[in-house]
Formats: C-alpha cells, structure tokens, sequence
C-alpha cells in the first residue's frame, strides 16, 4: 500500500498464500484507493482470500499511522 499526504494511492498483493489463486479477487484490488478504505467488496468462492486482502490492508494502514505519528514534526 502507498499513502501519499493522507491518501491511499495504492494498494496492490505483495504475495498470495491462501489457498485459492488470487487472480480470483483481481477486481477488488484498486477498491481501496476508490473507496480510500480498506473495505473491499465480499467475492463468491473467495472469501478466504478477500478477507486475507482486507486484514493486510488494514495492518497496512495501522503501519502507516504509527509511522506517520513517530515522524517529528516539520517546522
């Protein structure tokens, strides 16, 4: 995921270990940066892996704030 001034820009699939091929999911990839929330819509016969997107996104946005607020402020 990439969050540039407070918005995500992009979010994509570093790597894929469900059990089921994620090229399933390919049309929820870019809901994140749309929606700018990890809310992606539920997919048929793939939910296992849609959750698994969603829960990465939101470990990524909680690394993005602790990031962001370790960062000294500018002046």
């Amino acid at each position: 995921m990439v969050i540039r001034e407070g918005r995500i820009v992009e979010a994509a699939i570093a790597s894929c270990e469900t059990r089921y091929p994620c090229d399933v999911i390919g049309d929820i990839i870019a809901q994140p940066v749309a929606r700018q929330s990890p809310e992606v819509d539920r997919v048929s016969r793939a939910t296992e892996s849609a959750d698994a997107y969603y829960y990465g996104l939101v470990e990524a946005l909680k690394e993005a704030q602790i990031t962001d607020t370790a960062a000294p402020a500018s002046r």
